[in-house]
């Protein structure tokens, strides 16, 4: 097999640009978590985390399933930059107006939320934020799928990984030198989202739009998108359900522990992320095209490249787990166990490939949409036996068994329905 054809090795480069892109993501990321736990405290870094995993899951389900749609439409029918941009603001106009429902559920519900659902009192502040801010969440996600779609990979990584994250530190370092509160920690991140939202727009839309004529209605595009919402939603909520569990069942003191481990061990979804936002809408593009063929040879060299570049990075999680969560301080080096348990659940996706996107760009969305919402109750009873035996380990162990029968299933679904395996 020709594993270094003219396309593949368009794969292999742009793929290994998203990767250093995703590199500095991470390691922003990391100098954040630095940041608030040396600056704020380990609690606040746990409210923060809870906070942010509970307004992406309602950002992702108020997108309506518009993101991944773009991909899928735009490539299976090889729209132009401008027919893809008529179709983006078809978008963006239904889930701005849907986004009113999320405002006013936090908004109304930040006391409620709070002291009844997590015992505390301080996320209140938190919750008001996310209240006012969800519809930049909304649109930011759209923004970077949209370029995904049309294949601006260069800025699809700057409004991902850098400008945001950059503008992040920044304003968590200013707002403790100007000695502000700790929910101040989470307006750097909406500010941060909405300086980088203004700029997507700028880049994106002219001042004196052409005009274009697309069959697609704008109820149409909410129609095809609600399988991928619903699959994209609870994939989502797969990987945060646990912090949001823990929140409700322990105190934030574990939830900012299990986060910085999850993160950690996480680091070979890198790999797996920065291959997959290059291929996806090739696979769209072959599938619209019905040459399966080389959907399977993408699918083949993108796996086995995945699972090459994969392997060494979660054995040098597994081995220096303590070494590395002792830069986040001697209370976090608990989290050695969970860190090597999630790297270990990373490592089976690396070797099943994009399981998820293949069944989205083919038109087996709602497989996919069934297999996470049956995978996503499997977690949810896992987890609410384990966390209370096991704490921060039994979550990360409930997310192990959840991610073997999501990458089981996929495996399975995709050779009956296209007839090729996807495992290296």
């Amino acid at each position: 097999m020709d594993l270094i054809s003219s396309s593949f090795k368009k794969v292999i480069s742009s793929s290994g640009i998203n990767f250093v892109f995703r590199m500095f993501g991470l390691g922003t990321s990391f100098i954040t978590t630095i940041l608030i736990t040396r600056l704020f405290g380990i609690d606040t870094f746990g409210n923060y985390s809870l906070v942010f995993a509970l307004s992406q899951v309602v950002a992702l389900f108020f997108t309506l399933g518009i993101p991944n749609t773009l991909i899928k439409i735009i490539g299976n029918n090889n729209f132009n930059f401008l027919q893809a941009k008529k179709l983006l603001i078809k978008g963006l106009k239904a889930a701005l107006l849907f986004s009113i429902l999320p405002m006013l559920f936090f908004y109304f519900g930040s006391d409620f939320l709070s002291q009844n659902i997590f015992h505390n009192i301080q996320l209140r502040n938190y919750f008001i934020i996310v209240a006012i801010t969800i519809p930049l969440f909304i649109v930011h996600e759209i923004f970077l799928c949209f370029l995904v779609a049309t294949k601006n990979f260069m800025k699809y990584n700057l409004f991902m990984f850098v400008i945001p994250n950059v503008l992040l530190m920044l304003f968590i370092y200013l707002f403790h030198n100007f000695d502000k509160e700790n929910h101040f920690t989470f307006i750097a991140f909406a500010i941060a989202i909405l300086i980088t939202v203004l700029i997507e727009a700028f880049t994106i839309f002219e001042l004196k739009p052409q005009k274009e004529v697309i069959s697609i209605s704008t109820l149409g595009l909410i129609k095809t998108a609600s399988p991928l919402l619903f699959s994209g939603l609870f994939l989502y909520l797969l990987n945060y359900t646990n912090v949001i569990l823990l929140g409700i069942m322990t105190n934030e003191t574990q939830v900012g522990i299990y986060n910085i481990a999850y993160k950690i061990g996480s680091v070979g979804f890198l790999v797996i992320v920065s291959v997959s936002t290059i291929i996806t809408p090739k696979m769209a593009e072959l599938y619209g095209q019905g040459n399966l063929s080389e959907l399977k040879k993408l699918t083949h060299n993108a796996t086995r490249l995945i699972a090459v570049l994969s392997i060494p990075i979660v054995l040098v999680l597994v081995v220096f787990s303590k070494y590395i969560l002792s830069y986040w301080g001697n209370e976090v080096v608990t989290g050695s166990a969970t860190m090597i348990i999630v790297s270990i659940g990373v490592l089976f996706s690396a070797m099943a490939g994009n399981v998820d996107q293949i069944l989205n760009m083919t038109e087996n969305q709602k497989i996919l949409r069934n297999i996470t919402i049956v995978s996503f109750f499997v977690n949810l009873g896992l987890s609410y036996l384990l966390i209370p035996m096991h704490g921060i380990e039994g979550a990360a162990i409930a997310s192990l068994i959840t991610n073997i029968l999501i990458n089981i299933l996929c495996i399975y679904y995709i050779k009956k329905k296209l007839g090729f395996y996807t495992l290296f």
